[in-house]
C-alpha cells in the first residue's frame, strides 16, 4: 500500500525523480518507477445450521472470525466472517397404542421405530423419531335399536327368544345381522364385515372387532328377521369403543327422502316390522307368507310372527297391512 524511498513515503503508483549530489560532488539523478499493489479486505455475513466450513476451518459457534491471507497481488488480504450458527433439533416419542397411530399425517400400524426429517422454525433439520408399540387390542360397537313388532313401551322390547324357550337368558329378544361397509366399497357385492348378534330387550347389542379393523370407517347396515333393513345416516369410525343409537331420531337412519326410515312411537324410533321375505319392502308378498303360516297354525320362532307373540295370525297380518299402506322400502347409500 506504500513505499518509502529516500526518506519519503509514496502511496501512489508512478515515476518519481529526485536530484542529489553524489560522492564526487556532482549532480546525481535518481528515478523510481513505482507500482503500488493494494491490500484487500472482505466481510461475509453467514447463517448456517450446526456448523460452517470457511477457508478450511470448521466453525460451530456463532461469532466474528478474522484471518489474514495473501491476495493475488501478493499483499495482505484481511477476511472477516460474521457467523450465526442455528441449531438442528431432535425429538423422540415413545407410544403404545392398538390398531393404528397417526403421526405427522401418516398412519402407522406396525411396531417399529420410525424417523422423519423436517425443517424446524430456524430453517434447520428437525429429526423426529417415533418408537411405536402396537398391541393387539379390540374395538366394540355398542348398537341400540328397537324393532316395532317387539317394542312394548318405555324403552323395552319383548324377550322373544326367552319367551319361546330358545334362550335361557331373560333379556334376549331377537337375533340380528350387522353388516359393515367401507364408504368406498358401497358398490361391492358383499359387505366388508358380517356379524351376527343377539338383541337384548333394552335394545342393546354389542359387537367385538379385532385390531385390523380399528381405525377404519364404515356404514352400519342393520338387518333383522322380519324388519325393514336400515342403514346409518353417516359412516362411523371404528375405534376402541363406539356408540350408535338409532332410537333417538330419524336423522340416525339413512333416508331416501320419500318415506321415513323408522317409525316414531312416543318419541322413540323403531324399525318397521313386516318385511317377512326380506326383499326391502312391505307388501302383498309378505302378507302371503303370513297367510300360509296362519293357515297352518304355525307357532314358534317364525319370520311370519311379526308381533313376537309366538303365533302367526291375524295380528301379524294387521301389522303388515298397516305398514304396506305406507309403501315402505329400504333405503341405502348404494342408491346414490
Amino acid at each position: 500500500t506504500s513505499y518509502i524511498w529516500n526518506g519519503k513515503t509514496y502511496t501512489t503508483s508512478g515515476t518519481y525523480t529526485i536530484h542529489l549530489t553524489n560522492a564526487a560532488g556532482c549532480d546525481s539523478s535518481a528515478t523510481l518507477n513505482l507500482t503500488i499493489k493494494q491490500a484487500t479486505t472482505s466481510t461475509s455475513n453467514v447463517s448456517a445450521c450446526s456448523s460452517y466450513i470457511w477457508n478450511g476451518n470448521t466453525y460451530s459457534i456463532s461469532g466474528t472470525y478474522t484471518i489474514h491471507l495473501t491476495n493475488a497481488a501478493g499483499c495482505d488480504s484481511s477476511a472477516t466472517l460474521n457467523l450465526t450458527i442455528k441449531q438442528t433439533t431432535t425429538s423422540t416419542s415413545n407410544v403404545s397404542t392398538c390398531g393404528f397411530y397417526n403421526w405427522n399425517g401418516k398412519t402407522y400400524t406396525t411396531s417399529a421405530s420410525y424417523t422423519i426429517h423436517l425443517t424446524n422454525a430456524a430453517g434447520c433439520d428437525s429429526s423426529a423419531t417415533l418408537n411405536l408399540i402396537n398391541t393387539n387390542c379390540n374395538a366394540t360397537l355398542h348398537l341400540k335399536i328397537f324393532i316395532e313388532g317387539l317394542y312394548t313401551s318405555a324403552g323395552m322390547m319383548e324377550s322373544n327368544l326367552y319367551n319361546l324357550g330358545i334362550s335361557n337368558k331373560t333379556d334376549e329378544s331377537d337375533s340380528i345381522e350387522l353388516n359393515l361397509w367401507k364408504p368406498n366399497h358401497l358398490n361391492n357385492l358383499m359387505p366388508d364385515v358380517i356379524k351376527k348378534g343377539i338383541l337384548r330387550n333394552n335394545g342393546m347389542v354389542d359387537f367385538l372387532f379385532n385390531s385390523p379393523l380399528i381405525g377404519d370407517s364404515f356404514y352400519i347396515d342393520f338387518k333383522c328377521r322380519n324388519g325393514v333393513e336400515i342403514w346409518s345416516s353417516n359412516y362411523i369410525r371404528l375405534v376402541n369403543s363406539v356408540n350408535y343409537d338409532f332410537t333417538t331420531g330419524l336423522d340416525k337412519a339413512y333416508s331416501n327422502g320419500i318415506n321415513a326410515p323408522m317409525k316414531n312411537i312416543g318419541g322413540v324410533y323403531v324399525v318397521y316390522s313386516g318385511d317377512v321375505n326380506q326383499d326391502g319392502t312391505i307388501d302383498i308378498f309378505d302378507m302371503a307368507n303370513v297367510e300360509n303360516d296362519a293357515f297352518n297354525f304355525s307357532f314358534g320362532y317364525n319370520v311370519s310372527d311379526c308381533n313376537a307373540d309366538g303365533a302367526t295370525d291375524a295380528l301379524d297380518m294387521q301389522l303388515i297391512e298397516n305398514n304396506a299402506l305406507l309403501q315402505l322400502f329400504s333405503a341405502s347409500p348404494h342408491q346414490n
